[in-house]
C-alpha cells in the first residue's frame, strides 16, 4: 500500500472519490500570483478535484483551502461557515502531554506493549498522535484522499515543531482501503484500532457533534462496511483489535475478550493472536 499521494485517486478503478459522502469537494484557487497558487493547483491535480476561485464556491461544497499556516477543510464557500485542520499542536492542558490526554479506557484497551499500532480509521489523527506520544509506532490508514492530504499536512507541521517532532516521526500515513492495507502489511501489528463513524442520532434534539465529526461525516459518509473491516483486522496476526463504540451500542460478533468503558465511549477488545503468540496484558 503506497503512502498517501503516491497515486491519483481519480485513477482508481473502484472509485475512491465515490466512497466519500454526498458533499462534493473543491480546492480553493487563490488570487493569481499568490504564493499558494501553485500549491493549490498541484493539490487539485493530485486529488483529481476541481480548482475554483472564491467567487465560484458554493455553500453545499466542502472546500480544501491552503492558508499561510495550514491546509484546511471548510464547511462551505466561506471560512466563517466552519473550518478544521489536522492540529496536533493543541496542548491538552497545563503540565499534560498529548500522550497523557489519551483516555485511560483506550490506554487499557490498546495495552502496555509499545509495538506497532494500526489506526485503521485515522480521521483527523487525534488518537493516532496520542498513541505515538505514548511511544507506539503508528500506521494511520485513511481511505479518503482528501483526509489523507490533511493528515500529511498536519504531520509536516508537527515535524517542524521541536516539541512534537519525535512522536510525529513515529506516525506513517497511508491512503487507501484499510481492509486491503491490512492484508498487505509487512509486519504483524501489536494492535489494530478501529474508530468507525457513529450513526446519525435519530433524536431531533440531540446535540450536534463537533465540527470535525460533522465534516468527516459529509466527507466520507456512513461506515457501512465497518464490520467487514473488523473481520479483516481479525484475519491478521495482530495481538488485539480494539473497536470504539457508543456505550449502549451492540457488540459486534467476534472473539470478544474485554471491554473498557468511559463516560461517552466503549472500547471492545478482540483477541485474534496467531497460535503460539502470547496475548500479553
Amino acid at each position: 500500500m503506497p503512502p498517501a499521494g503516491d497515486k491519483n485517486p481519480a485513477q482508481e478503478g473502484d472509485g475512491a472519490l465515490a466512497r466519500q459522502g454526498n458533499a462534493p469537494v473543491v480546492v480553493l484557487s487563490p488570487e493569481p500570483g499568490a504564493l499558494e497558487a501553485s500549491a493549490a493547483s498541484a493539490l487539485a491535480e493530485k486529488l483529481g478535484l476541481p480548482l475554483r476561485p472564491a467567487s465560484e464556491l458554493s455553500e453545499d461544497e466542502l472546500v480544501l483551502a491552503r492558508s499561510h499556516e495550514a491546509l484546511e477543510l471548510w464547511a462551505g464557500g466561506e471560512p466563517r461557515q466552519g473550518r478544521a485542520r489536522v492540529e496536533w499542536s493543541q496542548r491538552p492542558g497545563p503540565g499534560r502531554s498529548p500522550g497523557e490526554a489519551l483516555g485511560q479506557p483506550l490506554q487499557r484497551a490498546i495495552g502496555r506493549s509499545l509495538g506497532l499500532v494500526v489506526d485503521a480509521t485515522a480521521g483527523f489523527g487525534t488518537d493516532a498522535f496520542a498513541l505515538a506520544c505514548r511511544g507506539h509506532r503508528v500506521l494511520a490508514l485513511e481511505r479518503s484522499p482528501v483526509m489523507a492530504a490533511l493528515l500529511e499536512d498536519g504531520r509536516e507541521r508537527a515535524l517542524a515543531d521541536p516539541e512534537l517532532r519525535e512522536p510525529a516521526a513515529r506516525i506513517e500515513i497511508r491512503w487507501g482501503d484499510a481492509r486491503q492495507a491490512l492484508v498487505e502489511l509487512d509486519e504483524a501489528p501489536d494492535a489494530i484500532y478501529i474508530d468507525p463513524m457513529y450513526p446519525v442520532p435519530t433524536r431531533t434534539k440531540a446535540a450536534l457533534p463537533p465540527l470535525k465529526i460533522q465534516l468527516l461525516r459529509r466527507l466520507v459518509g456512513a461506515d457501512l462496511d465497518a464490520e467487514s473491516l473488523l473481520a479483516a483486522a481479525l484475519a491478521t496476526r495482530a495481538r488485539r483489535v480494539v473497536v470504539k463504540r457508543p456505550p449502549t451500542a451492540p457488540v459486534w460478533p467476534g472473539p470478544l475478550a474485554d471491554s473498557h468503558t468511559g463516560k461517552l465511549v466503549r472500547y471492545d477488545v478482540y483477541h485474534a493472536a496467531a497460535p503460539g503468540r502470547p496475548e500479553g496484558p
